[in-house]
């Protein structure tokens, strides 16, 4: 899994969507994409599984707008990405607990569970 927060979330899903689709899955907290992002010219010639992508954002965010996480998740969407958007109200550029322990479970379902080790 990789993911980030801000800048972080959208490096996180170039290296995901373009350069590392055997992921598990790819995280993106308060990120986007731009409209012409080199990541949606890749997933339009893609033809692999794709990670999933585990999206949140504050609609009160003033840095990296709601309304642009919203864009990058429905564009994704598009070209084939499963996706989850979670959306938390009145969160700014930010994280909040809820937020964390949504992800945590996330990340939880997505690894896979160590086999014991035999001595």
């Amino acid at each position: 899994i990789l993911g980030g927060f801000s800048m972080g979330g959208g490096m996180a899903m170039h290296l995901a969507f373009r350069f590392h689709q055997d992921l598990a899955g790819v995280f993106a907290l308060s990120s986007f994409l731009n409209k012409d992002s080199a990541v949606y010219q890749a997933l339009k010639r893609n033809e692999s599984a794709l990670p999933e992508l585990f999206q949140c954002h504050g609609t009160a965010d003033d840095l990296v707008l709601y309304s642009w996480g919203e864009e990058t998740n429905k564009m994704l969407k598009s070209l084939g990405v499963s996706t989850s958007l979670h959306t938390f109200p009145n969160l700014n550029h930010e994280l909040n607990r809820t937020e964390i322990e949504k992800l945590k479970s996330w990340i939880v379902k997505k690894l896979p569970v160590e086999a014991p080790k035999a001595n």
